[in-house]
């Protein structure tokens, strides 16, 4: 589990740092490919269980998700670069500052140290993706970013002892893919009217 924590780690860091996006969006069908693995490896004798939690989060995650942000990006011809308020070292400094955060704040949960790797990887992503969704300058990058702070949840449940249960995990997969299929809807009616996808011009939206 450790190298699957740390592949999903640097995969993480990754979609926050890169400037372009389509490389984003298959570093995001990575994650959920290697998501799909953890209900396996944390709930071993519930093997049902596991495998439909698993097939779920790699359909979603891997599969569902990284299609409507490629069709996004072709249908609304967006550019290639993933535009951010703040310059390419700053947002490295900032990412390395909030792992060493992640880290030091999970050493003082009292995990085991597989637990707290995971659980420190789990809020790494979940930073880099808050992160992600206030300094990107394009919706889907933000976009991109909402999906990377669900997997940083996914994945600090998992290491932090939380039992996966079916029902539940399916409910918030419904409720992240209908979010992520509602903001392509919105971007391709931003995208018609106002010829761009850069929020910083939404303010021209008049009552």
């Amino acid at each position: 589990m450790n190298t699957i924590t740390i592949l999903l780690l640097l995969l993480g860091l990754h979609t926050a740092v890169t400037e372009r996006i389509r490389p984003a969006i298959r570093s995001l069908a990575a994650q959920g490919i290697l998501l799909g693995l953890l209900p396996f490896l944390a709930a071993p004798g519930a093997a049902w269980r596991a495998a439909g939690l698993g097939l779920a989060t790699i359909a979603v995650k891997s599969v569902a998700i990284p299609m409507i942000l490629t069709r996004a990006v072709n249908r609304l011809e967006i550019g290639q670069e993933s535009e951010s308020l703040l310059s390419t070292k700053t947002v490295i400094l900032l990412i390395g500052a909030l792992t060493l955060a992640a880290f030091v704040a999970c050493a003082r949960f009292g995990l085991s140290g597989q637990d707290r790797l995971g659980a420190a990887a789990g809020l790494t992503l979940l930073f880099s993706g808050l992160l992600m969704m206030t300094t990107r300058v394009k919706a889907v990058s933000q976009v991109i970013g909402f999906v990377v702070l669900e997997n940083g949840i996914f994945l600090f449940g998992a290491a932090s002892g939380s039992e996966f249960t079916l029902p539940i995990e399916l409910g918030i997969f419904l409720d992240l893919f209908v979010a992520v299929f509602l903001m392509g809807i919105l971007m391709l009616k931003i995208q018609r009217t106002f010829t761009h996808m850069d929020v910083r011009k939404i303010h021209t939206l008049k009552d």
